[in-house]
């Protein structure tokens, strides 16, 4: 059986875990807004899954070359602008973090804290082409849930709230391990901007 000892002396491989996608086409950022949620929803799961939490999110958004190639795009963009990977001229990119009140893997809370973020830093008027989600600190759920019951940092109420979360999540992630990553999809999937369903059926870059 796995000790207290034994829970405290694991790190995880890696102490953060990454996201991204580059978009098929340039989005405008309510459109991102949707892919964001459906990156969010699939790391948590893997945290969960990993039995891993985390404290931190960063948020990274590439902007698309037309806004500066169509002619009525770039008369409106005045902002900084930097030389992408190929060369060619884009609005410099958003970048940000946010940070939880504690190590959570829980959708809703990290949804929250992801989604006030892509808020508050993305430029709504340019397109999006490039996202990457990332997750800091990466702590295993028992170390933490021994300290959390240690200094008892959240209510009864709060605690029920998780605990119900944490049980939906794990059928979740069995439903999805038993017949697909596309056996649980959410309104938000099948939207026309989203591109999880999509990136689920894609084994190597190819259609499965």
């Amino acid at each position: 059986p796995c000790t207290i000892a034994d829970i405290k002396a694991y790190r995880p491989e890696s102490t953060s875990v990454s996201s991204g996608q580059v978009l098929t086409r340039p989005y405008t950022a309510d459109e991102t807004r949707i892919v964001i949620r459906e990156m969010v929803d699939s790391l948590v799961l893997g945290l969960v899954e990993k039995g891993l939490m985390t404290d931190q999110i960063v948020l990274h958004i590439g902007y698309d070359i037309e806004n500066l190639t169509d002619p009525k795009r770039k008369s409106t963009y005045k902002g900084p602008i930097d030389t992408d990977r190929y060369g060619r001229r884009v609005p410099r990119h958003a970048h940000g973090t946010a940070n939880l009140d504690g190590h959570s893997s829980s959708t809703r809370q990290i949804t929250d804290k992801t989604l006030a973020l892509f808020d508050r830093i993305i430029n709504k008027n340019l397109l999006i082409r490039r996202l990457f989600v990332t997750a800091n600190h990466l702590r295993p759920e028992q170390e933490v849930a021994q300290e959390v019951r240690q200094l008892n940092l959240f209510g009864d109420e709060g605690q029920a709230d998780l605990a119900r979360e944490r049980k939906m999540q794990k059928a979740m992630i069995g439903i999805k391990n038993k017949f697909g990553a596309n056996a649980i999809l959410k309104g938000t999937n099948l939207k026309e901007a989203a591109t999880a369903k999509d990136r689920n059926q894609t084994i190597g870059g190819h259609k499965a």
